[in-house]
């Protein structure tokens, strides 16, 4: 969580970050969310709905969308980095 929030501060105006709170309590999860400090805002997902739809086998999981809307990456698993998600941005946001 800390790599999403530093690259979603970094990427403001370039890139838009929005969580989805699967399978958790809202109150819980916006706790833990305000003691880790992220900001970008959270839609939530109580029956796990989307992370079905994703066909992910858990958490965490990032979806980089381009510009258009179509899917660029899924991936399974946290970042080790900052670099390793501000390239798959970057990546995003090139033209194809």
């Amino acid at each position: 969580m800390p790599i999403l929030q530093a690259v979603a501060e970094d990427t403001a105006g370039e890139a838009v970050f929005v969580g989805v709170v699967t399978r958790d309590d809202p109150s819980t999860a916006g706790s833990f969310l305000d003691a880790v400090g992220v900001t970008y805002p959270q839609l939530n997902d109580p029956e796990g709905e989307f992370l079905g739809d994703l066909r992910s086998p858990g958490l965490p999981v990032t979806v980089i969308l381009r510009p258009d809307g179509s899917l660029l990456t899924k991936r399974i698993g946290p970042f080790d980095d900052h670099k390793q998600l501000a390239d798959l941005i970057a990546s995003a946001a090139a033209p194809r």
